[in-house]
């Protein structure tokens, strides 16, 4: 496991540095059950609660398999930020640190991904939200609700950092029990104390033979196809270094987070992905409603799917929230840079990155017209390309981080407490599982379309660089930093 941070260190105050020359400031508010809530909300949301089910679809019986995978990419993957981001935890988290030891360039072309990134996590969050209330409006159109949630998603990202996180808790606290609970009656299920109801079935998933076929009925395909999908489901990690300059004694807290974050985040997935095939048989598992709703249909539990539909719905809206305050933190990152407008860095008198958040929220008009022109089809283009952008950025943490543990034990060694245990072999190891997801979704048809509308936004990105470094994009100057 990743050591724990020492207490000694420089105290931080309660300011961050002023934004584009202006007077107001980040605020050190967070702390670490606020910071754990928010991570938990950006990572736990549609990925679990609605794609798990296509990635059942795909991997059958051995999803788990696959879950396990994803955790313990995930698990590496967050320490790397979390290393980063405990020792300099400044306003735009590892892009800083990007600049430093890669160059502007890749600041640019990470940051703006990032970004765009984020734009298709709320997209899909917004849709995911408006397909589980479609359980009880069927007849109302999905970009009517897509509509309804932006603006208040949008409304809870003008409150204080404060008031943000307290929000964000109560959401993320509410999903967070329900998933306990889910687990806890799927046990009882399981264990025969509750009854299956009169339409519901039984026959447990991971009975290859149940369904007809075997642990893995598509084969080394079918488990590619599961592992972006999977990995989505973990993606939202980049929340733990934006919030750092927001955060009280990041060097305490920072780490402490991470362990809790982990924690709950194994027990939850893994808990679900058993559970998910084995209430039901893996063939049943819908791909356009959520699977926990359909495992406890076959429970004799009055309201439980419809309450449990109910909390997913929070669930969601929660991890749309968390998308949009990272999203926002970027553009204002990429601003300080000097590779984005001016504008977009500058603060309002309560600390919140005014301008940021409208150019942000302004995008999620295209899955607004996306749910309407293709209601069918909107989330599984969504999730699958957002999948592969947020592998992206984990990518370019990871080799990020490669090179920042000696920039720091260099420039600051007394500052490098909490560490990722294994370096590099570990930073290696989440790497090539990330490329093999990468390249599974180019692979499989069903994502394909995703993958290419991923891949096209790295590359509109990398082209816009070459295009405009010298005349709009001046290289940011600082001593020991990289040339792009």
């Amino acid at each position: 496991m990743a050591t724990r941070s020492p207490r000694a260190g420089p105290r931080t105050t309660h300011r961050a540095h002023a934004a584009g020359g202006g007077n107001a400031h980040f605020s050190r508010d967070l702390t670490a059950p606020g910071l754990t809530l928010l991570t938990i909300g950006g990572v736990m949301g549609s990925g679990l609660f609605l794609a798990s089910g296509m990635a059942i679809r795909d991997a059958g019986p051995a999803v788990l398999g696959v879950f396990a995978v994803g955790l313990l990419a995930m698990y590496l993957e967050i320490s790397a930020l979390a290393e980063m981001s405990a020792a300099d935890p400044v306003p735009g988290s590892f892009l800083v640190y990007c600049r430093r030891v890669l160059g502007p360039g890749f600041t640019f072309v990470t940051g703006w991904i990032y970004w765009f990134s984020s734009v298709l996590t709320m997209s899909s969050e917004v849709t995911a939200a408006a397909l589980f209330t479609r359980l009880w409006f069927p007849a109302v159109p999905l970009w009517v609700w897509s509509l309804g949630y932006s603006a208040l998603i949008i409304a809870l990202n003008f409150f204080g950092v404060r008031g943000f996180a307290t929000v964000e808790g109560v959401m993320a606290g509410v999903k967070t029990a329900a998933v306990f609970g889910f687990i806890a009656l799927g046990l009882l299920f399981l264990a025969g104390v509750l009854h299956g109801a009169p339409t519901g079935v039984r026959t447990p998933g991971w009975d290859p033979a149940a369904a007809g076929g075997a642990w893995l009925p598509h084969g080394i395909e079918g488990a590619g196809a599961a592992l972006l999908l999977v990995l989505f489901a973990y993606a939202g990690t980049g929340v733990v270094g934006m919030a750092a300059a927001e955060t009280r004694r990041p060097q305490e807290t920072i780490p402490r987070s991470v362990a809790i974050t982990v924690s709950l985040v194994a027990m939850m997935y893994m808990g679900s992905a058993y559970l998910l095939t084995a209430m039901q048989p893996w063939t049943r598992v819908p791909e356009t409603s959520s699977p926990f709703v359909s495992a406890l249909a076959a429970v004799a539990l009055p309201g439980a799917a419809g309450l449990m539909n109910f909390v997913l719905l929070f669930a969601v809206l929660s991890t749309m929230n968390a998308a949009l305050y990272a999203n926002v933190r970027v553009l204002y990152a990429l601003a300080e840079e000097k590779q984005a407008p001016p504008w977009l860095g500058r603060l309002n008198r309560r600390g919140i990155p005014a301008h940021a958040t409208w150019a942000s929220a302004s995008l999620l008009l295209g899955a607004i017209v996306l749910a309407y022109a293709l209601p069918h089809k909107a989330y599984a283009y969504l999730v699958t390309a957002t999948g592969f952008q947020a592998m992206f950025i984990w990518l370019m943490v990871l080799v990020t981080h490669l090179y920042y543990r000696p920039y720091l034990r260099r420039r600051r060694p007394e500052r490098l407490g909490f560490r990722l245990w294994g370096y590099p072999y570990t930073t290696f190891l989440v790497i090539a599982v990330v490329l093999a997801g990468l390249a599974g979704s180019l692979g499989v048809r069903s994502e394909r379309v995703g993958a290419e509308i991923g891949f096209g936004g790295i590359a509109a990105a990398t082209l816009v660089w070459v295009a405009a470094r010298r005349a709009l994009l001046p290289r940011p100057k600082g001593a020991g930093e990289a040339e792009g």
